[in-house]
């Protein structure tokens, strides 16, 4: 592996939670009168900000404003988030490039404490240098970890690749200046992230030969 140091998204990219999402949203629209969405059109609307895919969804915030919406999504979420497994080739490609002596980090929109509890249990904090959260569960964006994280680790740009899940994940790492792959978790359909021209993994297996 050509990469000195690799930051991993954590929901979706390592955590197989799709599934959760879509049934905690349409939840959420059955109790104000709307529709549910199935798992495809889920792919095809979610984004971040997370408030923006609220909207498309159908949301009306005059009637329930958004940040009432996540508080109730987070809440269901942080209830059942355990049931969601593992992918287990991202967890065999982590102790993979550890072996190799290349150190580790998770960014992720989550919440910090949330994320942190997750990871742990999971048996997997101690195979990260670091795992960063957001300070709000609002998901406005992971950009500012990014940079900061960026300062601290004092790597060239070229250096460091980050693998996630969605076409924000390849967002932040144009913005960071850095290389990035994505893997379809259900969370963005395939056709919105082959749009993005970022390489794509069929599994996570095959990250290690980058």
């Amino acid at each position: 592996m050509k990469y000195k140091h690799i930051i991993w998204d954590w929901n979706g990219t390592l955590l197989d939670d799709a599934w959760l999402c879509v049934e905690i949203i349409n939840q959420q629209l059955t109790a104000q009168n709307l529709p549910a969405i199935s798992e495809q059109v889920y792919a095809d609307v979610f984004r971040f900000p997370v408030k923006d895919y609220y909207s498309v969804a159908g949301f009306d915030f005059n009637k329930v404003p958004f940040e009432t919406l996540s508080d109730r999504f987070i809440e269901q979420y942080e209830v059942r988030k355990f049931e969601c497994p593992l992918r287990a080739e991202g967890i065999a490609s982590i102790k993979k490039i550890n072996q190799a002596g290349i150190p580790q980090s998770v960014i992720s929109a989550s919440i910090q404490s949330s994320l942190h509890q997750i990871v742990k249990h999971y048996g997997l904090f101690d195979q990260f240098i670091s795992v960063r959260g957001l300070d709000n569960h609002h998901a406005y964006g992971k950009l500012d970890i990014g940079r900061e994280w960026m300062k601290e680790l004092d790597l060239p740009a070229e250096q460091l690749l980050m693998v996630g899940d969605t076409l924000h994940d390849h967002q932040l790492a144009q913005d960071l200046g850095i290389d990035s792959v994505l893997i379809y978790s259900g969370h963005q359909s395939m056709e919105r992230l082959q749009k993005s021209q970022v390489p794509i993994l069929n599994s996570l297996d095959e990250l290690f030969a980058l």
